[in-house]
């Protein structure tokens, strides 16, 4: 609900001021008149978009919220009252102060979509497009279900990448913990030991001991070489220079790289397709759906296809030429262009190329769990031969 400063006086010799919150100015100063209050001066709190931006909204609150309204407003409630309704029935206070703010926004006349440009970090400039079409083509309902159905398959597909690297990347964090605590705690221990005894130790011993030195002595250097190798990439980043020459390498890494590319154009396909689908000019669909790709040098392609098609070449020709899409993208762009089906002819293209990206994740996979036990096999397993070959030689020698 939006907030309003007051000043009024109380009584004929006290002045207060404070907040108030009520729907609307006159509401504000009815509350304050009741209270036994004379409003000398009520304002509506300003609320701008860089303080709302540093409150953080779930993505699957975003998408309850939209699949919601549309299913509000389908079934004939005004804007206004469907916003009212999930501001009541929403679990996320931060959501719950947006709506508030975007109601108010529109009690002052201005449309739905211009309330949501003032979240950019949380109402993305493909989804305030989106709502704009659907206002002006008078089916915001159909089009927020469609932003809901979008924001659930972009939401599964980052799931599918979490959880095919979750247990990898475990495996790497407690194999490599393992190894650490072994290397600077126990090695040189059992180490000391022979060295008591008296024993000459053999090379791999050697070897051994010498990885647990370095790592016992430099291992605040180690720390610093890591993190500063972290910090560099995230600086390079946001480099555009950096950050393009770092994405194309990306997409020539093998299988990795494949699957960035298949991941980039579904993302492409299925945003251009749902754009086109809701009336978006293909322009203003191509410079929007550009803004979704996170791969610099795919973004570079999609921007290149813009200013082509901009000077009258068609789209299946425009995606021809450019590397990062292969010749399966523009025959099928030709034949929905040819058909007057293109969404349909993208639709069908994200969804071929998420297939495929769900293949590569597999082998992704696949690859990643043995290579990860034979890595920490071969490693443990040159530590147990470094620490036994001693207590052999021990045992020889005794007989």
């Amino acid at each position: 609900m939006p907030k309003f400063i007051y000043k009024a006086k109380k009584g004929p010799d006290e002045a207060v001021e404070g907040v108030i919150e009520a729907d609307s100015e006159n509401v504000a100063v009815n509350k304050l008149i009741q209270s036994g209050c004379y409003p000398i001066s009520v304002r509506e709190e300003s609320v701008s978009a860089e303080k709302f931006s540093i409150y953080k909204v779930r993505s699957k609150d975003i998408t309850y919220f939209t699949r919601h309204l549309s299913e509000l407003l389908g079934s004939g409630l005004t804007l206004y009252n469907a916003l009212n309704v999930i501001e009541s029935q929403s679990e996320s206070n931060n959501l719950k102060m947006i709506i508030g703010n975007i109601k108010s926004r529109i009690k002052e006349g201005k449309k739905f979509s211009e309330a949501l440009k003032n979240y950019p970090a949380i109402f993305s400039e493909l989804y305030v497009n989106l709502v704009r079409s659907g206002e002006e083509s008078g089916s915001l309902n159909e089009v927020l279900m469609n932003i809901a159905d979008f924001l659930d398959k972009d939401e599964d597909t980052r799931s599918k990448v979490i959880a095919a690297l979750a247990y990898p990347g475990l495996m790497a964090l407690v194999g490599f913990a393992t190894i650490f605590i072994l290397v600077t705690f126990i090695v040189p221990r059992i180490v000391n030991m022979f060295i008591d005894m008296g024993q000459t130790l053999p090379l791999v011993t050697r070897i051994l001991v010498g990885i647990s030195d370095f790592i016992k002595t430099y291992w605040i250097l180690l720390a610093v070489f890591i993190a500063g190798l972290v910090f560099v990439l995230k600086t390079a980043k946001s480099n555009p220079l950096a950050k393009n020459k770092m994405d194309r390498i990306k997409l020539k890494v093998p299988v990795f790289g494949k699957l960035v590319r298949d991941t980039e154009l579904a993302r492409f396909s299925r945003t251009f397709s749902m754009l086109l689908k809701n009336g978006v000019p293909m322009l203003d669909a191509l410079q929007v759906t550009s803004g979704v790709i996170t791969n610099s040098a795919v973004k570079d392609d999609i921007d290149a296809v813009y200013k082509d098609v901009k000077a009258g070449m068609a789209i299946s020709g425009a995606i021809r030429k450019r590397e990062c899409f292969p010749l399966f993208v523009s025959n099928m762009a030709a034949v929905g262009e040819e058909g007057g089906f293109l969404d349909k002819a993208l639709l069908n293209i994200a969804r071929n190329y998420e297939i495929e990206m769900d293949r590569a994740m597999k082998i992704i996979t696949a690859l990643l769990e043995p290579g990860f036990i034979l890595i920490m096999g071969l490693v443990v397993g040159f530590i147990v031969v470094a620490m036994l070959l001693p207590v052999f030689e021990i045992s020889l020698t005794a007989r």
